[in-house]
Formats: structure tokens, C-alpha cells, sequence
């Protein structure tokens, strides 16, 4: 059962999904466009201009992502903050003893993204094959979202919506272990150097706000490659699962047909038919605005955390 704390915790971390994912969620329907395969051909013209498809329904996917969302994010902060609370406490109760408290930090994050990625990833191959579906454009007013459209392709394969678990947790979690040790030692480093920003709430949002946005950039740009591939393989995936069109099935029998929804394109592939393909620029496709998105996205995801925390009065985790 959550105590006051927990509670705070976890209503701090919801209020940081939502607001966060509203504002991240264009630039990241942007990025897996200019990352699938088909980005020359469906969003350039041949003379190398932006086509208007690029930046015409940027909230496809929104849904599913805010419903997973929220819990994710719940999950992420509650395990992180009881995981960071248990090892400093052993470390006062002189356990531990000479251990950095970045170790603390590095293993809180990663426990913690691993818990938020199973609860996340569905939704994540529901939303980019919707940020590059066609549909929305041809479909009549007053259909089906593309989101829901999106749901019908995998309905027959629930487990394939874990596709890409494991690409998901590799590129996110060295980049959450990463930006987590960055931002706590940024802050600590700041009190330590302006301790004027430790003594009033607003001056400690700040210091969060600030200090998330450039651990989040400084992370995210080492791990722009992974985020490529992961994109390719779930978009790869839902290509496989749509029905073919009646001139596809043509020649085809039932048991080639049905095999085609089973089809579960490999990391190595994935990235071994990019670097055939595009070579090295290929894998930092969209790097750019990755980097602005990742600044934007954590400065406003881990500062509203942190805001809404002090401004309950929540300081620590605590689970009865």
C-alpha cells in the first residue's frame, strides 16, 4: 500500500508523462518518419525539398502512448526512487561503504527501465506504426483512429507487440543509466557550487529543469544508431502484419500468407540492410532533432517530476 510519499510519487510522475509526452510526442512522430525506409520517397521530393506529409498528423499514435504512458512513468519513478532510497540508507547504516553514489543511481535507473520498458513497449509499436500510417489522410471523417486501425493489424499476435523489447531496453536504458547520472551529479554539483538554488522550492525546479535538459542531451546522441534500428524493426514488423492487397495474395496459398504475419525481422538484419542501404549517415538519421527533442523531453519530463514532488512535499518513497 502507497503512504502519502508514494502517492505524491506517483502523481508527480503521470503529470510528468502527460505533459511532457504532448509536447515530445510531434517532434518524435517527425524523427520515425525521417527514420523508416521510406523517408526519401514517401517525405522528400526527388529535388531533396520536405514533402507537407512530413508535418501533417504529428499526434498519430498519441493515444496508446499516453495510456501506457502514465504507467510506465509511475513504475519508472517508483522503483527508481525506493531502489536510490534503499542503498543510501544502507550507506548511512554503513553498508556499502566507498560505493560512488553514481553505482546507486546507474543500477536504480536501470532496474527501473527495465520494469517502465515492458509496460511501454506495446504502445510504442502501436504509435510509430501509426506516425507513418497513410490512412489517416484517405480515411473518411468519423472513422476509426489510426491508432485503433493500428490495434486490428496485431489483435491475432498480441506477443508481437513485444517486438523490439530488447532494442527498446538497450537503446533506452544505457541512455537512461547515462542522463540519470549526469542529471544527479549536474544538481549535486550545483548545490555544491550555488547553494542558493537548494533553498527555496523554485530555485531546486529550476536546478531540475536545467540540469535534466543537458543530461538529456548529452545522452541521447551516442545512442541515436540503436533508436534507428529499433525504429526499423517495429515499422518492418507492422508492414509484415497489414492484409495484402488482392493482387499481393496473387499466386499465394494459405500457409505462405498466414506465415508472413509471423515474420520477426532481427536487430542484425534490420541494421545490416541500413548499412547496405545508407552506410554510416544512415544510422544517425534524424540525429539532430533527436538531440533538441531528448533536451526539450527531459528538462520538461524530469523537471515536472521533481516540481510536482516538491510541491507536495514528497521527499522519499516509502512502501507500507
Amino acid at each position: 500500500m502507497l503512504t502519502g510519499s508514494g502517492l505524491g510519487v506517483v502523481t508527480a510522475a503521470a503529470i510528468a508523462a502527460l505533459s511532457s509526452e504532448v509536447v515530445f510526442h510531434p517532434l518524435d512522430t517527425m524523427i520515425t518518419r525521417m527514420q523508416c525506409k521510406d523517408y526519401k520517397t514517401v517525405y522528400k521530393h526527388s529535388n531533396g525539398s520536405l514533402r507537407r506529409a512530413l508535418f501533417t498528423g504529428l499526434y498519430q499514435g498519441f493515444g496508446p502512448t499516453v495510456i501506457s504512458g502514465i504507467p510506465a512513468s509511475a513504475a519508472f519513478f517508483a522503483t527508481y526512487e525506493v531502489s536510490k532510497t534503499s542503498f543510501e540508507r544502507a550507506q548511512r547504516a554503513g553498508y556499502l561503504p566507498g560505493v560512488p553514489k553514481s553505482i546507486f543511481h546507474a543500477i536504480s535507473s536501470a532496474t527501473a527501465e527495465l520494469v517502465s520498458c515492458a509496460i511501454l513497449n506495446p504502445a510504442e509499436v502501436l504509435k510509430q506504426n501509426a506516425q507513418v500510417s497513410q490512412q489517416s489522410a484517405n480515411s473518411p471523417k468519423g472513422g476509426p483512429s489510426t491508432s485503433l486501425e493500428m490495434l486490428k493489424h496485431f489483435y491475432k499476435q498480441p506477443s508481437a507487440l513485444w517486438s523490439g523489447y530488447w532494442m527498446l531496453v538497450a537503446g533506452q536504458l544505457p541512455s537512461i543509466c547515462l542522463t540519470f547520472c549526469l542529471y544527479e551529479s549536474f544538481k549535486e554539483s550545483l548545490y555544491e557550487k550555488q547553494p542558493q538554488f537548494a533553498d527555496t522550492t523554485m530555485g531546486q525546479i529550476k536546478a531540475s529543469v536545467s540540469c535534466a535538459g543537458v543530461a538529456g542531451g548529452c545522452a541521447s546522441w551516442f545512442f541515436v544508431p540503436i533508436h534507428v534500428v529499433k525504429t526499423r524493426m517495429r515499422l518492418a514488423l507492422g508492414d509484415e502484419m497489414r492484409p495484402r492487397s488482392s493482387v499481393d495474395k496473387v499466386g499465394l496459398g494459405t500457409a505462405e500468407i498466414h506465415s508472413s504475419l509471423r515474420v520477426r525481422p532481427g536487430a542484425l538484419a534490420v541494421a545490416r540492410d541500413l548499412f547496405a542501404r545508407e552506410g554510416i549517415p544512415g544510422f544517425f538519421r534524424g540525429s539532430q532533432l533527436t538531440c533538441i527533442a531528448a533536451i526539450v523531453c527531459s528538462a520538461m519530463y524530469i523537471g515536472s517530476y521533481e516540481g510536482v514532488k516538491l510541491c507536495m512535499g514528497t521527499t522519499d518513497l516509502l512502501l507500507v
